[in-house]
């Protein structure tokens, strides 16, 4: 059965994105030295998702993140229009989604959403300009109401038609865990509806909205990593928050753990296997592996490449590289590097060393993809890459 996925991304003006394009598999791993746009390529595809979610949503996640509207652009440019264009993969069809963002009104000012076949024509779907907007073929209709982000989070259901809805369910479900923190993990939460949030704080309230069947197949996912455990709860207290405990069995001796004691790498686990639960649309990771033992961190790779997900993780670690199949990694590995204007770029990390570093045939086939990249010095290869273009 095809994926759903983003396959093309290209993006100017969003933080240090002034004019990037990124091209995405079905399992992506962003490598690259520290502050080189890897956390704002994760950023920009959590945008696309607020992008889609309606009214309120902006406000409430540039709050999440401390950000002001002019944190959206290129170090804060004067320029406020965030432009990107967007191919992406939908039940077997190939879609493009053209926008101009204006990070002032919170609006995108100019829409445009086609099908894309295999003859590279394109039928439209969607068209926004000059304050109206048509669908597909017809008339155009004057914008005479109030929305954030996309029209699409504003139009209903039965103006938008089958083909926009499904559209616009898989960008509003997109969702993102780069700022997972053990300590937020540890809290009690309230009520969650669309995840475990972006650094996990709502993870207590999401396992228990959980249905019976999902909390089954977590529970097994969670076995799988630790033995020891017979599953986790959920308990409701005041005012609606919710508190998580997990319960092990050690020689017959049951041990009921709330969550404020757990080790911050059973948390990660547990709330990277909780958020393969919340969608089946993209989902964002930031370095998975921190916390977490090496014995766990092949098991967490081989979840995240057998699951039915397109997933992008920013990763410094030579070791969970390794745990991938050559084929994948050749395919997923991104290098991530700033021109010396500060602009982020992206290569495919294996095309890289083929053209700017010495690298004989013996040594790809003799070496894994993470000891590939403990080889190379990352620094030396950003500068030859600014050198020879």
């Amino acid at each position: 059965m095809p994926i759903n996925m983003l396959t093309r991304l290209h993006v100017k003006n969003f933080k240090s994105l002034l004019d990037t394009e990124i091209l995405l598999s079905k399992n992506s791993f962003l490598i690259g030295i520290n502050g080189t746009g890897k956390t704002s390529i994760l950023q920009v595809i959590d945008f696309l998702s607020v992008i889609s979610r309606g009214e309120g949503s902006f406000e409430r996640w540039l709050g999440e993140r401390s950000w002001d509207r002019k944190d959206l652009t290129f170090y804060g440019t004067k320029k406020t229009l965030i432009e990107l264009e967007i191919d992406f993969n939908l039940e077997g069809q190939s879609y493009q989604w053209n926008m101009a963002f204006n990070s002032q009104s919170l609006k995108c000012s100019t829409e445009k959403i086609v099908v894309l076949d295999k003859e590279k024509k394109k039928e439209e779907l969607l068209t926004v300009d000059s304050g109206s907007y048509s669908i597909g073929k017809g008339k155009k209709e004057k914008i005479n109401f109030k929305y954030t982000g996309s029209i699409v989070s504003g139009l209903k259901k039965e103006i938008l038609g089958e083909v926009l809805i499904k559209i616009h369910t898989f960008f509003a479900e997109i969702r993102s865990a780069e700022l997972l923190s053990p300590i937020l993990m540890k809290k009690k939460a309230r009520e969650s509806h669309d995840g475990i949030g972006l650094g996990g704080e709502k993870l207590s309230a999401f396992l228990n909205g959980l249905n019976r069947d999902k909390q089954e197949i977590l529970k097994e996912k969670l076995i799988k990593f630790f033995p020891q455990i017979e599953t986790f709860e959920t308990s409701s207290l005041r005012s609606g928050w919710k508190k998580l405990s997990l319960i092990e069995n050690y020689s017959g001796n049951t041990i009921i753990t709330e969550s404020t004691h757990l080790s911050d790498g059973i948390l990660r686990i547990l709330a990277i296997l909780a958020q393969l639960e919340t969608t089946e649309s993209v989902l964002v990771f930031d370095e998975i592996e921190d916390g977490i033992n090496q014995e766990f961190v092949e098991k967490l790779v081989d979840v995240l490449v057998d699951s039915p997900h397109q997933t992008i993780i920013a990763t410094h670690s030579p070791l969970l590289l390794n745990y991938l199949e050559d084929d994948t990694a050749k395919k997923s590995m991104l290098f991530v590097y700033k021109t010396k204007e500060g602009v982020t770029k992206v290569k495919n990390f294996f095309e890289v060393l083929k053209s700017h570093q010495d690298i004989s045939n013996h040594e790809y086939d003799l070496f894994g993809p993470g000891e590939l990249m403990q080889r190379v010095n990352l620094i030396e290869l950003t500068e030859k890459i600014r050198v020879d273009g």
